[in-house]
């Protein structure tokens, strides 16, 4: 499911399923609006493929009452709560930040309710569905009983950028934003750098309650764009949901939705950057087991240069991480190689201590493939371990 940006010209269209009707002074705009109508059909989903068509029934407490704007103050349904079917569309992910516990959001949110005070009749109107774009929705939506939703988990502004409003002949109302914030998110890195990771973003009404309000996940706008790439995840999955949960600010449970994005890491650079050579220093130590009858230090040194590269390399994977207290799949790794290179060390001044070189010899032999098969094998349990 692709995405497309919306005009931001401040103009209404009328728009039917027959025809488009214009007032007179704008014939000349015509090109421009044609486009513009094109665009919103392309562009953002409409209440049919919404899942959402089935048309609104009349409220009894607005039949025969001449509605007011203060009457838009109140819910436009009188006996339980409005339904409101919500969906968030992921246009691209930026700025995920496991060192701030965050990541920057862009996409597209719908919702979708009736109100049947805004039920019209499309004989006068010329169409059988209103819709607004840009400044002219803006301006539309302060007028409405709107759901007043935001993102529970937000660090930072919301900024919108495209805006449609369409409003169909029942009453049934379809709210299109676009927006850009940054989300608070909870990264476990315990598989790094062979990690999955579940990014949130929990939409919530902030004063109707769930006795007022009810969200209802709408799968149909629900999902996330193929047009963009990040060079160090995969989106995986999108998915969402709700729930009826306890709020610190009222007494009253709120209805919440929440959205999940399943990303993956792409693993290259550190399976060819840091693992692999790391395993081939790893490896260049044990050749001090063919050493024959070298003296300790020269032994060591080789031993001491593989642990100094360890440590560097340490340090180099944990620039990018959180000082987390548990031990993640990369730092398994070094700390096996770790202790396997300073074992090395002790064989070698067990060697070195041989008073009959036959001994040493024999010891070297016998470490020759002990200690691949020991280093070969403790990977593929840490490996496993972590994975499993």
């Amino acid at each position: 499911m692709g995405h497309h940006r919306l005009n931001n010209a401040g103009n209404r269209l009328c728009c039917s399923k027959n025809f488009l009707c214009l007032s007179p002074p704008r014939i000349a705009a015509i090109p421009k609006i044609v486009a513009g109508f094109l665009l919103l059909i392309i562009s953002g989903p409409s209440i049919a493929e919404s899942g959402v068509d089935q048309l609104c029934e009349p409220d009894p407490r607005w039949v025969g009452v001449e509605v007011t704007q203060a009457d838009f103050q109140l819910s436009p349904k009188s006996d339980g709560p409005v339904d409101i079917h919500v969906g968030l569309f992921v246009n691209e992910l930026r700025e995920i930040d496991a060192m701030a516990d965050t990541f920057r959001f862009l996409g597209t949110v719908t919702a979708t309710w009736c109100d049947p005070r805004l039920a019209f009749d499309p004989k006068e109107e010329g169409s059988e569905t209103l819709a607004y774009h840009g400044l002219a929705a803006e301006e539309k939506t302060k007028s409405l009983w709107t759901v007043q939703g935001f993102p529970i988990n937000q660090v930072g502004a919301v900024a919108s950028t495209q805006r449609v409003l369409r409003q169909r002949f029942d009453g049934r109302i379809s709210a299109t934003l676009n927006f850009d914030t940054k989300l608070a998110a909870d990264y476990d890195l315990r598989r790094f750098p062979f990690d999955k990771q579940t990014l949130t973003l929990g939409m919530e009404s902030f004063a109707w309650d769930a006795s007022q309000l009810v969200m209802i996940a709408n799968h149909g706008t629900t999902g996330f764009s193929n047009d963009f790439i990040m060079p160090e995840w995969d989106i995986v999955d999108v998915f969402a949901e709700t729930m009826i949960t306890d709020v610190a600010r009222s007494e009253e449970p709120f209805s919440r939705l929440l959205l999940s994005i399943v990303i993956e890491r792409k693993s290259g650079f550190y399976l060819w950057k840091v693992l692999l050579p790391l395993l081939i220093i790893v490896a260049l130590s044990w050749s001090v087991f063919w050493m024959k009858d070298e003296k300790f230090a020269v032994r060591v040194r080789t031993s001491a240069t593989g642990i100094l590269t360890i440590v560097a390399y340490q340090f180099m994977a944990a620039k990018d991480l959180p000082r987390v207290a548990y031990l993640t799949l990369i730092d398994k790794i070094m700390v096996a190689s770790f202790i396997l290179l300073a074992i090395t060390v002790v064989q070698s001044l067990i060697v070195s201590r041989c008073s009959d070189p036959e001994v040493g010899r024999r010891i070297d032999r016998n470490a020759r493939w002990i200690f691949p098969l020991a280093y070969v094998g403790i990977i593929l349990l840490v490996v496993a371990a972590t994975m499993i």
